[in-house]
């Protein structure tokens, strides 16, 4: 599994395509820890991988690796999920409640984000 792929889906707002990517990942018992850092990335999207990288290993109990703990913060704020742009509420909690590792890299989301794939 190539992590650029669930990065391009997030970034392209392509929701299934990225649930789809990490319901894959459980399946076939993807070690978040053990995935090796993508080459050739932009620095937003290089935030991205390292983000997501760091929830999803949080959330199976599993240390990210060390390349997504020193990434650092994207350039520019990135919104994983588009409506956060035009509705204030949902921005609000993606600012305030979004998961941690996306916030303190200016990538925002809801607190349950890709914990339905």
């Amino acid at each position: 599994m190539e992590l650029r792929e669930l990065v391009e889906a997030l970034l392209e707002g392509d929701a299934l395509r990225a649930r789809q990517w990490v319901a894959d990942a459980a399946g076939c018992r993807l070690s978040w820890s053990e995935l090796p850092s993508p080459k050739g990335l932009s620095p937003v999207a290089r935030a991205v991988a390292a983000s997501v990288v760091e929830m999803m290993a949080s959330r199976a109990g599993q240390p990210a690796p060390p390349w997504a703990k020193t990434a650092p913060a994207s350039p520019t704020t990135v919104f994983l999920v588009r409506a956060a742009q035009t509705m204030p509420r949902l921005r609000r909690l993606c600012e305030e409640e979004g998961p941690e590792p996306l916030r303190k890299r200016r990538i925002l989301a809801p607190p349950e984000f890709l914990t339905w794939a």
